[in-house]
Formats: C-alpha cells, sequence, structure tokens
C-alpha cells in the first residue's frame, strides 16, 4: 500500500532530523504542491526559511512513482509530471531528499 501525503510528509521532516548532512548540502526550503492534497513546506535550510526557495509541484501518483524509484524527478520534469518554480539547481538536488525520505518510510514500513 502506498503511503499518504501526510504519511510522506512526515517521512521527510523525520528524514531532515535524521540527517543533518541534508541541511548543509541543500540548503533551501522546499514547498511541495501534490494535487489532490494540502500544500506543505520542508525547511531544509542552516537557518531556517519562511520563504520557499523551490516550488514543486506533482500528483501525489507522481511522488509515489519517485519515492519507489519506477521515475527520476529529471525524467518527471522533462514529461510534464514535474513542475518546477524557483531555483534549478536545488531541483537537481531533490534526489538527495527523496533517498533519505525513502530510507524512512521503509524504516518505518518494517515496524509495522
Amino acid at each position: 500500500m502506498e503511503p499518504s501525503a501526510q504519511e510522506i510528509v512526515t517521512a521527510m521532516q523525520e528524514a531532515v532530523k535524521a540527517n543533518p548532512s541534508l541541511k548543509s548540502k541543500f540548503n533551501a526550503c522546499v514547498e511541495f504542491q501534490l494535487t489532490g492534497s494540502d500544500s506543505f513546506q520542508l525547511d531544509v535550510s542552516k537557518s531556517g526559511k519562511d520563504k520557499p526557495d523551490l516550488v514543486v509541484i506533482a500528483s501525489l501518483e507522481v511522488f509515489h512513482k519517485l519515492l519507489n524509484k519506477k521515475l527520476t524527478p529529471q525524467q518527471a520534469f522533462m514529461q510534464g509530471k514535474l513542475k518546477i518554480k524557483g531555483k534549478m539547481g536545488l531541483a537537481m538536488k531533490l534526489t538527495l531528499i527523496l533517498n533519505a525520505t525513502r530510507k524512512v518510510l521503509q524504516k518505518n514500513h518494517s515496524k509495522l
């Protein structure tokens, strides 16, 4: 069973807390807009930011494919399934967050 949008958000927040190195590698605030769900911000910055540096727009289905490695962020963008607003350099680093989130989701799923 695929994780809900809320489970993904929670896993992303846990991943950022568990991996302080993400803040130095990414250093930005990202807003995720999952169509059919609420948008949420993820602060992966060293100093804490209010305004997003990057906005990522995708469906929950596409997000599941990204987390399951059936699609890369670059492929999704090129196919028009993922829209990006903001710093394109940060979008190239989105895989860092997805990998950390995937690990948290796997760990949480194995506990069930």
